[in-house]
């Protein structure tokens, strides 16, 4: 296991190769991602867990569980954050039919009993989905949060949480982020 030591001594390494800029800039994403804002600290860590667990980034696991669990996670959610990765895992790609049958068991899932409300569940995957850069889940999820009571605003925090634990990629999927907010505003 890379101890936290030995890795701030690579990133001030890397800063003498000039991506002190870059560095800083990560630095600020990661600020604004795990403040307070309209979502608490304690579930946008979940998402961040949630989005490590979709990685297999298995420090980032260790990091975002104990983070977690500092912020008052209990271990039944951390469970059911892994749940959530894994039924994200199981998606159809290109049948319709199994993807009504999977819109179908995760509304049973999510609506299930468990310690992580169900609104809230709808983030971890919108985070998830971002990640996957998955359309259909971005818009199923983005509508699900708002319809258990999610405001835009709210669901626009996920964004620097998966801007952060994938960069350019989920950058990409602001439109379709900001298009499944619209629909569901206007």
């Amino acid at each position: 296991m890379e101890s936290t030591s030995s890795f701030l001594q690579a990133i001030e390494h890397a800063r003498s190769y000039g991506i002190g800029e870059f560095l800083e800039i990560i630095g600020e994403l990661s600020q604004e991602s795990t403040k307070k804002g309209l979502l608490s600290r304690k579930t946008k860590e979940l998402i961040t867990f949630g989005i490590a667990l979709h990685k297999h980034c298995e420090r980032c696991i260790r990091i975002h569980a104990d983070d977690a669990k500092k912020l008052g996670a209990k271990e039944q959610e951390l469970e059911q954050v892994r749940r959530i990765a894994l039924f994200m895992r199981s998606t159809p790609e290109r049948d319709e039919h199994l993807w009504k049958s999977w819109k179908s068991s995760w509304k049973q899932f999510v609506l299930a009993k468990g310690k992580i409300p169900h609104r809230d569940r709808e983030l971890i995957a919108l985070g998830i989905s971002l990640v996957m850069q998955h359309k259909k889940h971005i818009h199923l999820h983005t509508k699900e949060a708002m319809k258990l009571g999610h405001s835009g605003a709210e669901i626009i925090e996920v964004l620097p949480i998966a801007l952060l634990m994938d960069g350019a990629p989920a950058l990409s999927q602001i439109p379709y982020l900001m298009k499944a907010i619209d629909k569901q505003t206007g």
